[in-house]
């Protein structure tokens, strides 16, 4: 039976390479075409199932495509009659469809991108800020039509709501750090009441308003938007060379800082030229 089932697939074997069909290790082939649809706003057609391949030519959004197989990542595809091929993750099995309908008011939960299509990997056609007042034309899955500009674009819907959003200020930033001064220094520590860094410290207050801060002070030197020490506001990070703290206003700062050069370690406020200030970042506009 063995040497029945050996023979057999040797046979097989044979049959296929007489068709000139190959199978190839991580390639998978279907016998039969099918179709999928092109969901971001232009798709490149490569030489071969690699991002650095050659560029043959561009699908666009909507666009039906002809398929005839996959290998990893890539679908085949049949391009001016030479194979190629495209990024699977940027096809549909159903055509994306806009509903348009009369226009509505919704409000932005968190910051998010303008879409040009509704893809996640088209081109972006900007920005709407958390609490921004919108209006909508109609939904295309889990997008909705939003217009930029003049220009149809795409949001995702579930970052929008329907009433209004209650948004973060400086002040209110401010105001949260101050309420723990007295409480302990402690390197490492991220702790508001048990002890925190400098770092620790910022990035635990701006954390209980929903936004994240990297780790060291010279990460969080990068964070946010870049503003003059001239133009700084309550609720800006101010950055030293190695130190962080938050403007308080009236040129105070509420920082975490050793007992070293200070008086006193802990959670405290000093004057904002405490030190030599390298960056002033805007995390809450």
């Amino acid at each position: 039976m063995k040497k029945f089932v050996t023979k057999l697939m040797a046979i097989c074997l044979v049959l296929v390479m007489s068709m000139g069909i190959v199978v190839t290790a991580g390639e998978k082939e279907t016998a039969a075409s099918y179709v999928r649809y092109v969901t971001v706003d232009f798709l490149n057609i490569r030489a071969k199932a690699s991002a650095s391949s050659s560029i043959l030519g561009k699908y666009y959004w909507k666009d039906e495509v002809t398929c005839t197989g996959t290998s990893g990542d890539w679908t085949k595809v049949s391009f001016e009659g030479e194979p190629g091929y495209v990024s699977t993750k940027y096809l549909s099995k159903s055509m994306p469809v806009v509903t348009y309908t009369s226009s509505y008011t919704r409000y932005v939960k968190s910051s998010i991108n303008i879409r040009k299509t509704p893809s996640t990997g088209s081109a972006s056609l900007g920005k709407f800020s958390q609490g921004a007042k919108i209006t909508c034309y109609g939904t295309s899955g889990s997008w909705t039509v939003v217009k930029k500009n003049g220009e149809e674009g795409f949001v995702l819907t579930k970052y929008l709501s329907k009433t209004k959003i209650k948004t973060t200020t400086g002040q209110q930033v401010a105001n949260y750090a101050k309420q723990f001064v007295g409480n302990p220094y402690r390197y490492g520590g991220t702790s508001l009441t048990n002890g925190a860094d400098c770092s620790g410290f910022t990035q635990s207050v701006y954390k209980h308003f929903g936004y994240k801060l990297p780790r060291t002070s010279s990460e969080q030197r990068k964070s946010g938007k870049s503003v003059s020490f001239s133009n700084r506001k309550v609720g800006d990070l101010i950055c030293y060379s190695g130190h962080v703290g938050i403007y308080i206003g009236n040129n105070k700062i509420v920082h975490a800082s050793n007992s070293k050069p200070y008086p006193k370690g802990g959670i405290k406020i000093s004057s904002v030229t405490i030190m030599k200030v390298k960056a002033v970042r805007r995390i809450v506009k």
